[in-house]
């Protein structure tokens, strides 16, 4: 195959493609008309509504094509660059549901900074287009495009708030590991295309299956570069260094915006790209999969125990948490592609919904403290006897730790159940071990964190300002409109996984 045909060849943008890629196509619109609406007035307040007003539409656009008819089957394909189907959406709508979560928790943090940040929800709504476009992609142009655009505009997310003790290191950190992913992941590429000609996913799939050895070394070699640049944005062991540093030095906005935006983004388009191009009947790439899913597992759980910063524990913990969604690339044929999807979809889902939670809790707890001129990091100790003074908060963050911890009725629990059935079809005896073992690691520290959140304290630090708690009503709703969903599926799982089936 002549690569220069390739890059010659013209497809016919139809009807069809632009109904298809509109919820991009809005979201890229809405960027551009919010630049035009900072160079016409400068206002926090009214870029922050309509940062949110284009997510939502954004949302209700997504949710309409999975509705409807025209993503069923193979989806649709949109130029050689992008292929669009019903997982691409659903991604996307977590995608949105994650960023609309950070946006609104957004307000608070930036409430205690003088200057009108408006440029802040700009990089929010960059890194939002960025992940859309991964979830779309089908060649590895694109791929790259969208994952440059959401890590450049993270890099200067991470250290906005430069004045705060470790901005500035964290910033830097990150914008070390995004350049070193991203060589990475180049050379993995140039790899790849030695061996087969042509960037495609699809086309790579069909490269590879005449080759009597999995494209010889060259692509063996640049699968596995491909492969490390993406765990290294999915912070997999050992690839895992820099994230509760960058954690800890994000404003806790951006830390969930880290936690679910990209790692959403990074893994979806792993799968796809996995699936695509046949990974899962190469035998070198599966015994990879299985070493960083082990190492991930029990690194991410195990430097969780000692941990007393909230943002430094869930880093760990997203660790192990990806680790065990590595189950997800290990299938035995195609006809185990769609429960794979699915599994891995219903897991994310429960992942996101855990951490906005958690990271709302968070943001209340940080206001208070630097209320009482404490400009520091949540601990665990902060929340002792939440229960008693704060209960609303106490019931969802025992919900979401127990949902992170698997514990049964929750929809953590059937996120894991999904994976361990999903390993056992496959096979992958060690892979179900480290599932069931990290789990009862994980609940050495996630338990803890239950118990302080009962324990009586004549000394709480709430008490004596705020016997009732101090949410005003907007958060108050938000965090019982948590609850009630938390509760909802985790009981009634089937309500949303009939979307995902």
């Amino acid at each position: 195959m002549n690569p220069v045909e390739n890059i010659v060849e013209v497809t016919v943008f139809t009807a069809e493609m632009f109904v298809v890629l509109s919820p991009i196509l809005f979201l890229s619109f809405g960027i551009v008309l919010a630049l035009l609406l900072i160079a016409w007035q400068r206002s926090q307040k009214m870029i922050a509504v309509f940062s949110q007003v284009i997510l939502v539409f954004t949302l209700l656009l997504s949710i309409h094509l999975l509705s409807g008819n025209i993503l069923s089957g193979e989806g649709v394909q949109i130029t050689t660059l992008l292929k669009v189907d019903q997982f691409s959406y659903l991604s996307l709508s977590l995608l949105c549901l994650s960023a609309l979560a950070v946006v609104s928790l957004s307000g608070q943090a930036l409430k205690s900074q003088i200057e009108v940040h408006d440029e802040y929800y700009l990089l929010i709504l960059l890194v939002t287009l960025g992940a859309a476009i991964l979830v779309a992609s089908d060649h590895f142009a694109s791929m790259f495009l969208g994952f440059e655009l959401l890590s450049i505009s993270l890099v200067g997310l991470v250290g906005y708030f430069r004045e705060h003790k470790y901005a500035v290191e964290a910033g830097f950190k990150y914008l070390i590991l995004s350049a070193t992913a991203s060589s990475f992941m180049l050379l993995g590429i140039a790899f790849i295309y030695s061996q087969t000609g042509n960037l495609s996913f699809a086309v790579n799939s069909a490269a590879m299956s005449w080759s009597p050895v999995p494209l010889q070394l060259f692509n063996s070699v640049g699968i596995l570069l491909f492969f490390s640049g993406i765990a290294f944005k999915l912070s997999l062991a050992p690839f895992h260094f820099w994230a509760p540093d960058v954690y800890e030095g994000a404003p806790t906005p951006i830390t969930l915006l880290m936690a679910t935006v990209s790692k959403v983004a990074m893994f979806t388009v792993l799968i796809k790209c996995c699936f695509s191009q046949g990974y899962y009947n190469n035998e070198y790439f599966i015994d990879v999969i299985i070493i960083v899913a082990l190492l991930s597992m029990f690194v991410g759980n195990t430097l969780a125990l000692k941990q007393q910063n909230i943002k430094r524990l869930i880093a760990y913990s997203s660790i192990a948490h990806f680790g065990y969604l590595l189950i997800i690339l290990l299938i035995s044929s195609e006809q185990s592609i769609d429960f794979a999807w699915q599994s891995a979809l219903f897991y994310l889902s429960a992942y996101i919904l855990a951490n906005i939670s958690i990271f709302t809790i968070v943001l209340a707890y940080e206001k208070q403290l630097s209320q009482n001129g404490q400009e520091r990091d949540v601990r665990i100790d902060d929340w002792q006897s939440m229960f008693w003074h704060r209960r609303t908060e106490a019931v969802l963050l025992v919900v979401s730790i127990l949902s992170l911890a698997g514990i049964p009725l929750t929809m953590g629990f059937i996120g894991k159940f999904y994976l361990l059935n999903q390993a056992v079809i496959s096979q992958s005896w060690w892979l179900v071990s480290g599932l069931v073992i990290g789990s009862g690691i994980g609940l050495a520290y996630y338990l803890p964190i239950i118990f302080t959140v009962f324990k009586p304290s004549e000394k709480n630090m709430l008490k004596s300002h705020h016997p009732k708690g101090v949410l005003v009503a907007r958060p108050r709703i938000f965090i019982t409109l948590l609850i009630i969903i938390s509760f909802y599926l985790g009981v009634f799982p089937d309500s949303f996984s009939q979307y995902i089936m």
